[in-house]
C-alpha cells in the first residue's frame, strides 16, 4: 500500500500542462479546424491512450461536475491513468473541484493563465 500511495504522489508531483505554442496552428483556429485533440496535444506529453482518456474526462465534464469515483465508473478507466490525468488537468487550471471527493468541473483558470502570459508578453516586446 505504501507504495502505491509513493507512486502516486510521484505522479501528482510530475503532473503539469506544458502548453505548447505553434504559430501554424492559428490557421486551425481561424478557420475552426483546432480539435479538442489538437489542444489536449498541445497540453501534454502523454501517450495516445491517456489523451484519449483525458478528452473523455473533458467531454464528461462538460455535460455536469463528476466525482473521480463517477469518473472511474463510467469512462472504465484504470485508476492510476485516472489520476493522472485529472490531477494533470486541475493542476493546469482546466478543470477544479472545491475539496477533496467533491465533484469535479470545467475550469476558466487556465484560458486566464494563457491571457496574462499574453498580456505579459506583449509588456515585455513594448518595453525599451
Amino acid at each position: 500500500m505504501k507504495k502505491t500511495h509513493e507512486h502516486y504522489l510521484k505522479q501528482k508531483n510530475q503532473s503539469f500542462s506544458y502548453f505548447r505554442i505553434n504559430s501554424s496552428d492559428l490557421d486551425k483556429l481561424k478557420t475552426y479546424q483546432f480539435t479538442i485533440y489538437d489542444f489536449i496535444t498541445n497540453s501534454f506529453s502523454f501517450s495516445q491512450s491517456k489523451k484519449d482518456l483525458t478528452i473523455k474526462v473533458l467531454n464528461k465534464l462538460k455535460e455536469k461536475p463528476t466525482s473521480f469515483y463517477d469518473l472511474l465508473k463510467e469512462l472504465k478507466a484504470k485508476k492510476s491513468s485516472l489520476y493522472l490525468a485529472c490531477i494533470s488537468l486541475e493542476k493546469s487550471g482546466m478543470i477544479e473541484r472545491e475539496g477533496v471527493g467533491s465533484p469535479y468541473r470545467l475550469s476558466v483558470k487556465f484560458s486566464l493563465i494563457l491571457n496574462e502570459y499574453s498580456k505579459w508578453w506583449e509588456q515585455w516586446i513594448k518595453q525599451d
